[in-house]
């Protein structure tokens, strides 16, 4: 231990011991004082006090009185309230001032009966209050007989209590003056002691203060390079630092800060930040942040902007020593570029997202099998109206039930590692459950939040409309071919035969002169030939051979005119008009039939009033509407439609026109619509039809007029055939 501890703890020790003796005799002076002092203050109050009840009950008088000859009832009363309270006051006051235990039995005695005459006059100047003027002073008797005599006892106590308490101060001064005498001399010495005691501890203290002194300049001179080095810290980094106090004055700032408010640190200094905000609002808005700060003791994170510059800032609060915030760190990071990276890359998701939105092809995004995401060509493929409807569904819902485990042993060959395509065909299935030919290409990939797939979709429909049409046109022009050689070939016997018929029917006619000559040199009657023959049905058999051969000559007839082209001229014609006059013509042929009753089929129009003329052989398309009508109004008739219709609309489309003719009859199947356009093919009864009209008519549409000619149909939703024809 060094000798300057030794010496100030014996300093201390010294000190220690004169202090105490010099505090033990200022302690009983002080406790003489006090009491000398007590007994002063107890005689000042309990006169005050008294001298304040005495006036108190004068006044009660007074307000009883004012009662007594009509004065305003309830602000005596109000007053009458007050003297109570202040006199209770004055009484809890005597209380306390109370030096022996006689005034305290005297003031508590006097208490007690001063409360219940109060209490009593208080309900009778109440009750004094409520009655006429003109009876008041006969009650006040009564009041004066009751109160008066427990009012003069208080006072005669208030007075006997004053002079006991100037008896006991006076008692209290003689003993002060003894004890002072007696004392005076011994805090003399001890005083003397330690004034000597006081500048020896002194003379250690202060070199112990010095060498303290030397500590600390030392801790300040690191003190102060630490801060250096935190400025140094804090300058380096590229955010912008404050320090401020609760008002918003600036306290600190960093360099960079300084540098994008435009200015000098020691400029900003002392200033309030809330005033470097230019936009209205943002400067109450920050206050009020600051505030919330302030309460909660929590930091608050949030954007501001400030000189053009986007930043992300946080208010820390910064704690004092008895845990309130006493200042705020604001750190503010400057993210405008990365505002307008983040702005850019939406831009570009934006763009990105309507390419795909809009493509032409059906993308679809799908994570475990499910739908996450589907474009509207998507949507359309599958024929639904709404994202939500398939996000979220089963991919597997959309494929065929018939390739569902071909695309399944697929993704098995996938997980295996063996090589699959990407792309394939395979067969799906709409919202309404019709299936469709389908193209897929399925492509996976990895995201942050995992794998992904990706799928693009192609109705394969219109393709393969027109590989059946292509088809169905090399299958037509390979019949043509054939058709024009057989009818060549059938024609000439077809035509020996027809007219052999003709010669029999003539060498057996009786207005001939030729054959009654015959007959006549024969020995033979000419009428009995006949008779005979017409017993044996033999010219029934003849008549028959002679339809039948008709029949096939007009066959041969329509081969021909299928297997070449028409040589026919094209006219400019007006569509409607030249539908209308088929119409006409069929509603004839079921009327001179009589099998079909045309009239009863409801026509509906649906004519596009500005469709162009287009060049067109009016003939052949009226035998082509003729041929749809016909087996309309046949197929409606034969299933028994309640109320057959059939829709006949024009309308332009691009380049060509377009003419529909759909009925509400049974429809037919794929089969069936497939092969419709085929030469002999027919669904009639054996005899009822050749199966010419409709290969003859698609004939007339693809190749004389180089249009296209369709047909869509299901069973038992009607059939709908489609003719588009070239404007020019």
């Amino acid at each position: 231990m060094s000798i300057k501890v030794r010496m100030f703890l014996l300093a201390l020790v010294i000190t220690g011991c004169v202090s105490a003796m010099a505090v033990t005799a200022i302690i009983s002076m002080s406790n003489l004082s006090e009491n000398f002092h007590s007994l002063r203050s107890h005689e000042i109050t309990t006169k005050i006090s008294i001298t304040r009840l005495s006036r108190e009950l004068i006044y009660l008088s007074r307000l009883t009185r004012d009662i007594m000859l009509g004065g305003d009832y309830v602000r005596n009363m109000q007053a009458i309230d007050d003297i109570i309270e202040k006199s209770m006051e004055d009484f809890e006051k005597l209380k306390k001032a109370a030096v022996t235990e006689q005034d305290r039995k005297l003031i508590a005695e006097t208490y007690s009966d001063t409360r219940k005459w109060l209490d009593s006059a208080k309900t009778m100047m109440t009750a004094l209050g409520k009655l006429p003027v003109e009876d008041r002073y006969k009650a006040y008797k009564e009041y004066d007989r009751v109160i008066t005599p427990p009012s003069l006892k208080t006072r005669d106590r208030l007075r006997e209590l004053s002079k006991t308490t100037s008896k006991d101060f006076e008692n209290g001064v003689e003993s002060f003056e003894n004890t002072i005498s007696k004392s005076a001399t011994w805090i003399i010495v001890i005083s003397l002691v330690a004034i000597i005691a006081i500048i020896t501890s002194f003379i250690v203290i202060l070199r112990t203060i010095l060498t303290e002194i030397e500590n600390r300049n030392r801790a300040e001179e690191a003190l102060s390079a630490s801060e250096k080095k935190a400025r140094a810290l804090l300058d380096g980094i590229d955010n912008c630092a404050y320090l401020i106090d609760p008002a918003g004055i600036i306290l600190d700032i960093n360099a960079k800060a300084a540098k994008c408010a435009g200015k000098e640190a020691v400029e900003l200094a002392g200033t309030c930040l809330w005033d470097h905000y230019s936009q209205p609002g943002i400067s109450q808005s920050r206050q009020r942040r600051a505030a919330e700060v302030m309460v909660s003791g929590e930091p608050a994170r949030f954007e501001d902007e400030l000189g053009g510059r986007a930043f992300d800032q946080t208010y820390y609060p910064i704690l004092n020593a008895t845990g309130e915030v006493a200042k705020i760190a604001v750190l503010a990071i400057d993210v405008t570029e990365q505002k307008k990276a983040l702005q850019a890359l939406k831009e570009s998701e934006k763009r990105f997202r309507t390419l795909i939105e809009h493509a032409p092809i059906g993308i679809a995004m799908f994570r475990d099998h499910h739908y996450t995401y589907v474009n509207r060509a998507y949507m359309t493929i599958f024929e639904f109206n709404d994202p939500s409807d398939l996000i979220g569904t089963l991919v597997e819902e959309r494929i065929a039930p018939q390739c569902r485990s071909e695309i399944t042993a697929m993704e098995l060959r996938c997980v295996k590692g063996e090589s699959v395509p990407s792309g394939f065909e395979t067969v799906c299935m709409r919202k309404d459950g019709s299936q469709f030919p389908c193209y897929v290409d399925i492509t996976k990939l990895i995201f942050d939040d995992g794998p992904m797939s990706i799928s693009f979709a192609r109705d394969l429909t219109e393709r393969e409309q027109a590989r059946e049409l292509m088809i169905q046109t090399e299958k037509m022009t390979m019949i043509g071919g054939l058709a024009a050689g057989m009818a060549h070939e059938i024609n000439n016997p077809i035509g020996i035969i027809v007219q052999n018929l003709h010669n029999i029917e003539r060498r057996l006619a009786l207005d001939s002169p030729d054959n009654q000559e015959v007959a006549e040199e024969l020995g033979i009657s000419l009428t009995q030939i006949r008779t005979y023959l017409e017993k044996r049905s033999v010219l029934k058999l003849l008549a028959t051979m002679y339809k039948a051969g008709e029949r096939t000559a007009r066959i041969v007839s329509n081969m021909l005119q299928f297997s070449r082209k028409s040589g026919s001229e094209r006219r400019l014609a007006v569509l409607p008009d030249i539908i209308e006059h088929a119409v006409d013509l069929a509603a004839n042929y079921y009327d001179l039939k009589h099998k079909y009753d045309f009239c009863r089929i409801n026509i509906v129009r649906h004519f596009e009033v500005d469709l162009p003329q287009i060049p067109v052989n009016a003939t052949e398309f009226e035998q082509v509407m003729i041929n749809i009508l016909k087996n309309a109004a046949q197929a409606m008739a034969e299933c028994g439609t309640p109320k057959p219709e059939i829709n006949l609309s024009t309308y332009r489309e691009g380049a060509m026109a377009v003419v529909k003719v759909s009925d509400n009859g049974p429809g037919m199947d794929e089969n069936t619509r497939k092969r419709i356009f085929e030469p002999f093919f027919t669904t009639k009864e054996v005899g009822a039809g050749t199966g010419l009209g409709l290969s003859v008519s698609y004939a007339l549409i693809s190749q004389n007029h180089k249009g296209i000619f369709t047909v869509d149909s299901t069973p038992g939703n009607g059939t709908c055939f489609t003719i588009k024809l070239p404007l020019v």
